[in-house]
């Protein structure tokens, strides 16, 4: 164990993630004790810590910084009024009665959280079937819809218990939120190449693009709105002070009142970005309990970066952030980027696949618009000219080489 954590409080001992993992393989008989005779005050913190991760862990709502701040308050009073009392002889009765006061008081605090909840949806694996080449819908029952429309459209009509398709077809939604304690998600499923949209029950409307996945209930209960993420997404969501917006991708959870804003999450790609359009969010890691309230505020015209490699989150200024919503129009405009990145968002948008020579200059910067609308050909004609680049295209293959410069005649 490195000796920094001697010095570490309850609460950052349960924010520190590779301090949890020691935790979690700890000997309650070998190695506690040990350290219960040699850092008596250290092994009571470990004790606290154990109790709110125990606690915490059966909670549903969000931990509201608040009441973290009473629940720590009352810890320290807790530490105040024994410190002035009796001493009991033996520091293992007295760990013992301190836990249970503990308890007690971290009752009363979060008293409002439920000790049985019922399980929470969890994080849906979407497993790709690269034979379908159509969005499809798949609802809680389990039943598959195909969406057929290359840019199709689904809203939600909890009212009447359907939901419509391309303003044409009407599904039956099934009965399940009244039989299953498991919250009921349907989930809408697009491959590359294609896009949708959708209006979820409370006015709330979803622009997917390719490759991207969502899954939402039927109708939203509760204290709060929840829809999963894989992919990339611009969210228009309904204001509603008294029931905040989630947005839960693997790596990151998003918090809103009501706001517009674009999240990419895409598994293959090593970052999770948000741009937010108007209004306020929070974002923090979706790991771990996150006691300390480490959370990322952004206002209009920024953008989050979470790297999933370092988890850190950057924050920057964006003086145009209709580069990252033009998708939902159609267009792909692309200022001072990466070529490899426009290469890989041209091949979510066509379902095609990129083969590139060695030299393939992955790291020169471009700028220029495309228009979705266009034919693979045509966009690999504007892409072959501003990247200095020839291609040549084989079916769902595009053989990518660097442009050989003439040389010049003496």
């Amino acid at each position: 164990m490195d000796n920094k954590y001697l010095e570490y409080t309850a609460e950052e001992m349960v924010d520190d993630r590779n301090f949890l993992i020691w935790l979690s393989h700890l000997s309650e008989t070998q190695e506690l004790d040990k350290l219960l005779d040699e850092n008596p005050h250290f092994a009571l913190k470990i004790r606290e810590a154990k109790e709110i991760i125990r606690l915490l862990a059966v909670q549903e709502e969000p931990v509201l910084q608040e009441d973290v701040n009473a629940m720590w308050e009352n810890i320290a009073r807790f530490d105040r009024t024994y410190q002035s009392g009796f001493t009991i002889r033996r520091y293992h009765y007295r760990l013992k009665y301190a836990a249970a006061v503990l308890i007690i008081l971290m009752l009363s605090t979060l008293g409002y959280w439920k000790i049985k909840q019922v399980e929470s949806p969890q994080w849906y694996t979407f497993k790709p079937d690269t034979t379908v080449q159509q969005s499809r819908l798949i609802l809680a029952s389990g039943k598959e819809i195909n969406l057929k429309k290359d840019e199709s459209t689904i809203s939600v009509n909890a009212k009447g218990h359907a939901i419509r398709i391309n303003n044409d077809s009407l599904i039956a939604m099934s009965d399940l939120s009244e039989k299953s304690a498991v919250m009921p998600m349907n989930q809408v499923v697009v491959p590359y190449g294609k896009k949708s949209s959708v209006e979820l029950e409370d006015g709330t409307k979803v622009w997917l693009n390719a490759g991207s996945k969502l899954a939402f209930p039927d109708k939203f209960t509760g204290s709060k709105r929840e829809v999963f993420l894989e992919g990339e997404a611009y969210f228009n969501v309904t204001h509603d002070k008294n029931k905040p917006f989630f947005v839960k991708t693997k790596e990151v959870v998003i918090r809103v009142l009501g706001t517009k804003f674009n999240v990419s999450a895409y598994r293959a790609d090593n970052e999770v970005m948000t741009v937010l359009v108007e209004g306020a969010v929070s974002l923090r890691e979706n790991k771990g309990i996150n006691l300390l309230g480490k959370e990322t505020i952004l206002n209009a015209h920024q953008r989050a970066s979470f790297n999933k490699t370092d988890l850190t989150t950057r924050v920057s200024d964006e003086g145009n952030v209709g580069i990252y919503t033009a998708w939902t129009e159609g267009w792909f405009p692309f200022c001072k980027e990466p070529l490899v990145n426009v290469f890989k968002k041209v091949e979510r948008y066509y379902n095609v696949q990129f083969v590139y020579s060695e030299l393939f200059p992955s790291g020169d910067l471009i700028s220029g618009k495309l228009d979705l609308k266009d034919s693979i050909e045509d966009v690999m004609k504007v892409l072959a000219d501003v990247a200095k680049v020839t291609y040549r295209i084989d079916q769902k293959k595009i053989f990518i080489e660097l442009k050989q410069e003439m040389p010049m005649r003496k």
